[in-house]
């Protein structure tokens, strides 16, 4: 919701449950305080649902079976994920997107290497 008569573009942060995958919401890549809530039958259906779209950003989840955390870090295709946490962001951490959410990260030791002169110098 957005809050009229206070100028700019403010939005209410919103959580929305049980969205259809019709909606435009879960077929857009969203740039305000939304979370999409869903629940999935299966692992397996919950890491098609996160990497069917072009986007990469961030990614959620929540679980405490510590296979699974594994296994989500490691299919689900973002530059960020957060498990059991809603921070993603570290100044000693990368950050950046996959797909059609960006390339490259800003902030680490990635971030600094796009700023680094590399020279390889070959002598025989």
């Amino acid at each position: 919701q957005r809050h009229v008569g206070q100028g700019g573009f403010f939005f209410q942060p919103t959580v929305l449950a049980d969205v259809p995958l019709s909606a435009r919401a879960m077929n857009e890549e969203p740039f305000g305080p939304v979370a999409l809530l869903s629940r999935f039958a299966t692992d397996e259906d919950a890491v098609t649902e996160a990497n069917r779209l072009p986007f990469g950003l961030a990614a959620y989840c929540f679980t405490e079976n510590g296979r699974r955390q594994n296994m989500l870090g490691d299919a689900i295709e973002a530059g960020m994920i957060a498990i059991n946490n809603v921070r993603l962001s570290y100044p000693d951490s990368p950050f950046g997107g996959v797909k059609e959410s960006g390339h490259g990260s800003e902030d680490g030791p990635e971030g600094i290497a796009a700023h680094l002169v590399t020279k390889a110098v070959h002598i025989s």
